[in-house]
């Protein structure tokens, strides 16, 4: 039941206002970005903007995660005000995931929301190359069962074959990141994804 009284409604008070618009500026394109994932491209070249402010912190897990690392590359964006940012670009290739689990935690002034995606194991992301454009890295916390570099594949007798084309073969199950950093952009190029789940609440658990 709603109980008016009058029927003169005070203008929003500048704070509110203000507030408003962070709110917006911080959750509504972390939403976009994971709605466009939601939404889903079967197949081709999805560009990601990642216009971030500030350090993100994202956690990822995945029960299994195969990848080719091509290098990690020092590069240069251009601010709103002309000057040039340096950045390193890090460079995947034949990367897929299996059992995945992305999540961040946004403030806001309605409290801390978490976003979570999450696959199964049945319906692994596959994706053909993709780059990511790190301005500062605040911190990384890893662990996995498994961790192979360069040596995803072994001869009769036990000795490690060198299966890359150009780059390093990683190979990961079990893999838990808490990542802290800065990114300003990001490709990704011939996704393949489907049934993603997103959860987006209060009361929703991160995925470490």
């Amino acid at each position: 039941m709603t109980h008016r009284v009058g029927t003169h409604r005070a203008p929003p008070s500048p704070a509110g206002h203000v507030r408003g618009r962070r709110f917006a500026m911080v959750f509504l394109p972390s939403m976009l970005a994971l709605g466009l994932l939601t939404a889903g491209v079967a197949t081709g070249a999805v560009p990601v903007a990642l216009a971030m402010e500030g350090r993100q912190t994202l956690k990822f897990t995945a029960a299994r995660f195969d990848a080719e690392a091509r290098g990690v590359l020092p590069s240069f964006v251009q601010n709103q005000d002309g000057s040039r940012q340096p950045v390193v670009v890090l460079q995947l290739s034949d990367i897929t995931i299996a059992g995945a689990c992305v999540s961040t935690a946004v403030d806001t002034p309605l409290g801390s929301y978490v976003l979570r995606a999450v696959t199964e194991d049945s319906t692994p992301i596959v994706v053909g190359d993709a780059q990511i454009a790190i301005e500062s890295l605040d911190g990384v916390g890893a662990a996995g069962q498994q961790i192979l570099l360069n040596r995803s594949e072994t001869a009769p007798d036990g000795t490690p074959v060198d299966t890359s084309t150009g780059g390093v073969p990683v190979t990961a199950s079990g893999l838990a990141l808490d990542i802290s950093a800065t990114a300003r952009w990001a490709t990704v190029n011939r996704l393949t994804l489907s049934g993603l789940r997103l959860q987006v609440g209060q009361d929703q658990p991160e995925c470490l």
